[in-house]
């Protein structure tokens, strides 16, 4: 296919926007993109602004994302508990609940933009070689922005942090929580049943499928690997995605757990409000209450029973060190007084992934491209159908277990994502943006495949042996902290993704594969022109160039008992030697699960809630 003519390019995407503006494309918000408005919480008329704020709280819940909204919701179901929940972003708005859109949003005030610090070896072919780690900002957090995967990880994992010491997080702990989360819209095809059918986040199967994912998925079954549920009794396979939307509609943290309780008269929502500390008495080293920033105003509220850390891996390790809880020699050099030396931020394991590989084919209008979009999209997305149901143009996993793998029988080391289109399918401007690639990356890669029909297959890393660590920049609440990856500094995890890369390239030999005429982009990036294109040298200095984050950063407040000296937090998720700090979210997983983290955080907040609730004496039993 001739590439599309500049002044056409566009053409198809600029008349879906006005269509989408009209019409709205969320039930009952009309024409407004921003759908609850912008000062705060907006619910049948009532706003919840600092003015309504009140001076105490049975819980003070900090971050209104994947986990804080779980937690403000399930809290608030006990009618004498006071809640208040803070965020520091605003609202979502109606462009980001739709599916195909997940790569704009990387580059939009809804991230915080977070950048790591530069490393010697890594982000090569990245913009000033730091890479970029997308956090959601605003009610639902990294869930308004992620790519609705619903990936649980393997049984095998939560039995290993019971093992490490947290007692009542095996996978038979938790998967009554995974269940509860969640309302599934197809067939549960395990022996035992494994999924919900009555919580609040929906999970179904993308109601869209491009031609070529099915080539993807017969590749794969071609090389031995059976159609699974990777969220079943079985990991290893292929399958569709399963994506947390609701008829190809986003679904977030905030949709599924707020926006049927906002009436709660126990329940307060602040956002826009950023948290700059915690209130700590010195000598009990008891949480009674935050800070906080609305409007650039200071503010203080007391919190009578506990602070709920939920800001996420970045932040609410962040936040303990500002208050005093950390690594005391760190804190001592940027003169915070130290309440704890614990090892906060001192840990943190990383999904390492590469999303370079792209094949073209001999099909036409296979693929996805923004220039295909237009009214009838729209139609078909209001039906709950077509092109835009489909997260970021990912339509399918496949679970790898390479030749080399050390691990588990049943455990796989590498994860294979397919996706519909490459950065060319939006002629270079919300992929390359959210990735943040140096352009002469995209221009020698993509810019002369536009409009063709192409494909990608990640690879992502599981078990990464190469682990992080996060700092403060200095005493300021409103700098960013310091992320360190320390992506590849073990030789074995460059080794294990060269190992996925082959995994891929054997998929594109099939006959379903050359079905559809699949062939690699073989054009070398600016990086590794020195190198031979596709031998092993040229595969790690690809790596080394454009692999990075999936998002899925963990354990900077890691989960383990008291003699454990990585442990911020009890399997209580209790802060370690202080009253009533509690922390929340993917922070306390302490190890990176074989999947991504959007599900295993729904399922620690609804777990998190109910020892909660009966740590206060209130039972567990609340539906």
């Amino acid at each position: 296919m001739q590439n599309a003519p500049a002044s056409r390019k566009f053409v198809g995407f600029a008349a879906l926007l006005v269509v989408l503006a009209i019409f709205g494309v969320r039930d009952g918000y009309g024409w407004n993109f921003h759908k609850y408005g912008y000062g705060g919480y907006q619910t049948s008329g009532r706003e919840d602004k600092i003015k309504n704020v009140q001076k105490e709280y049975d819980f003070i819940i900090v971050g209104g994302g994947n986990a804080g909204a779980v937690l403000a919701n399930r809290l608030s179901e006990i009618s004498q508990w006071k809640i208040l929940l803070i965020e520091a972003g605003g609202e979502d708005n109606i462009l980001s609940d739709i599916p195909l859109f997940a790569a704009y949003l990387q580059s939009t005030a809804l991230n915080w933009n977070f950048v790591s610090e530069r490393q010697e070896g890594t982000c090569l072919g990245i913009k000033d070689e730091r890479c970029p780690a997308p956090k959601g900002k605003g009610l639902g957090g990294s869930t308004i922005i992620n790519y609705m995967i619903y990936n649980r990880g393997n049984p095998a994992d939560f039995d290993n942090w019971a093992a490490a010491g947290n007692e009542g997080w095996s996978y038979k702990d938790v998967l009554p929580y995974f269940m509860k989360s969640e309302k599934v819209t197809f067939k549960d095809t395990n022996k035992q049943p494994k999924h919900g059918k009555g919580g609040p986040v929906n999970v179904e199967y993308v109601p869209y499928r491009s031609p070529l994912v099915h080539a993807f998925v017969k590749a794969n079954e071609q090389l031995g690997r059976k159609i699974v549920d990777y969220n079943g009794d079985s990991q290893l396979g292929v399958d569709y995605l399963q994506a947390t939307t609701k008829r190809g509609k986003r679904v977030t943290s905030a949709s599924a757990y707020l926006d049927t309780i906002r009436v709660r008269k126990n329940l307060q929502i602040l956002t826009n409000a950023r948290v700059t500390k915690m209130l700590i008495n010195s000598k009990t080293k008891t949480a009674n209450g935050v800070e906080y920033l609305w409007q650039k105003q200071k503010y203080k509220v007391h919190a009578r029973k506990e602070v709920i850390l939920s800001a996420g891996s970045f932040q609410s390790p962040q936040l303990l060190m500002l208050s005093g809880i950390g690594p005391r020699k760190h804190l001592e050099d940027l003169n915070i007084p130290v309440l704890i030396d614990l090892p906060v931020g001192e840990t943190m394991y990383d999904h390492l992934c590469l999303i370079a590989l792209s094949f073209f084919t001999n099909t036409t209008r296979a693929a996805f491209s923004t220039d295909r979009l237009g009214v009838p999209e729209v139609f078909d997305y209001k039906l709950g159908n077509g092109a835009l149901t489909v997260p970021g143009a990912l339509e399918a996993l496949a679970f790898v277990k390479t030749e080399s793998s050390s691990e588990p029988r049943d455990v796989p080391n590498i994860e294979l994502l397919f996706l519909g289109g490459t950065p060319a399918s939006d002629f270079g401007t919300g992929t390359v943006r959210g990735f943040s690639w140096k352009q002469d990356v995209y221009d020698t890669l993509y810019k002369t495949t536009e409009g063709q029909d192409q494909f990608t297959i990640a690879v992502m890393l599981f078990h990464p042996k190469s682990s992080g660590y996060i700092r403060l920049k200095d005493s300021n609440p409103l700098h960013w902290p310091l992320i360190y990856h320390n992506f590849l500094t073990e030789p074995e995890d460059l080794d294990t993704m060269v190992e996925g890369i082959k995994e891929v390239l054997r998929l594109i030999e099939t006959s379903a594969m050359k079905a559809i005429g699949a062939r690699i982009n073989d054009t070398p990036i600016p990086t590794c022109a020195r190198y031979t294109f596709a031998t092993d040298t040229y595969w790690k200095c690809l790596v080394r160039s454009l692999a990075s984050t999936l998002h899925h950063q963990v354990s900077t407040c890691r989960m383990g008992p008291a003699e454990d000296p990585k442990a911020v937090v009890s399997p209580q998720l209790l802060v370690h030697g202080t009253k009533n700090i509690r922390v929340v979210d993917a922070s306390v997983m302490p190890y990176v699960p074989t999947g991504h983290t959007q599900a295993a955080v729904y399922m620690i907040a609804e777990k998190a809630a109910d020892m909660i609730k009966d740590h206060w004496n209130w039972g567990i039993d609340y539906d």
